[in-house]
């Protein structure tokens, strides 16, 4: 609900933030989430829709690296599960997959865990009657690809995980 809700507010721009939880047996239990930080763009700044919006680079950035690191350490404090199992972004008409949201998903199974997801919320879809919550992960040939930087149209289309459990929610 803390997904939809920070979505949808931010709509139509992007809305990033961090999930947590923990991984019981293989699944991921989501448990709580909370936004990054927005980037303020100055005045007089020229932000236009050919720029991209600053929010869809947020989970990589170093600054909310370790926003998330501190956010992680308090909610431990008050004891609850707060294991990073991945981020979420909102999207607009299954408009989502990008370099941007590539390079994050990256990121996160790279550095943090093979595991990670990246929750996806289409407000556009779930303003037309049935909630869009889905959840991706990138394929080991695809990270593989990636890092390499080669990657083809069948790598980029395995960026979805149906095998995994939370592949749709």
């Amino acid at each position: 609900m803390k997904i939809i809700k920070h979505c949808s507010q931010a709509f139509p721009t992007t809305a990033t933030g961090s999930i947590v939880g923990m991984d019981v047996g293989g699944t991921l239990e989501v448990t709580n989430c909370f936004p990054f930080p927005v980037v303020e763009m100055p005045p007089d700044s020229h932000f236009d829709s050919a720029t991209p919006n600053p929010a869809a680079a947020a989970p990589r950035a170093k600054a909310n690296v370790a926003y998330q690191a501190e956010m992680i350490r308090m909610l431990r404090e008050v004891n609850i599960d707060a294991n990073n199992v991945g981020w979420y972004t909102s999207a607009n008409m299954g408009n989502f997959v990008n370099l941007n949201v590539i390079e994050n998903q990256y990121f996160y199974q790279k550095e943090m865990n093979e595991r990670t997801v990246a929750l996806v919320h289409d407000v556009s879809r779930s303003a037309q009657g049935s909630l869009s919550l889905r959840a991706f992960r990138l394929s080991p040939q695809f990270m593989q690809a990636f890092k390499e930087n080669k990657f083809t149209t069948e790598q980029y289309v395995s960026f979805h995980c149906p095998d995994c459990a939370c592949a749709m929610l």
